[in-house]
């Protein structure tokens, strides 16, 4: 078991989708960094994820004034119920209940892939 959203728990999302053919397929030809982060209700670290052509390359903390190309946050209680299932990944952001930052229409390119990756995500045992 890992913390809910931690470094350890990214650790184990790299792991898992790098090992998942579906997440590799979706996410081919995306190149990009992306911060998830937790705005409120939990004090994980801001994280760094480089995906790279089907895989996940990179998993850090994020640096303290680093950008990334895209960010997707909020607060912890709304990332735990999309971990549960009892939101969708895609209508939590659409509802701006978890905040997206970026180029908008590439990332609607590979929504298969963001979709495939919160089922992944979903597969880490934690503690909440």
């Amino acid at each position: 078991m890992v913390r809910f959203l931690g470094l350890d728990y990214w650790m184990k999302v790299e792991e898992i989708a790098n090992g998942d053919e579906e997440f590799e397929i979706k996410s081919r030809a995306f190149v990009a960094s992306f911060t998830f982060n937790v705005t409120e209700g939990s004090d994980v670290p801001a994280i760094y994820v480089k995906f790279d052509n089907g895989k996940v390359a990179e998993v850090r903390e994020l640096a303290e004034g680093e950008k990334t190309d895209f960010t997707l946050e909020g607060p912890y209680d709304i990332w735990t119920q999309v971990n549960k299932g009892e939101i969708e990944g895609a209508n939590a952001i659409m509802t701006r209940q978890l905040m997206f930052k970026g180029n908008m229409s590439e990332i609607i390119r590979y929504s298969k892939a963001f979709l495939r990756l919160f089922q992944v995500m979903e597969q880490v045992p934690v503690e909440y």
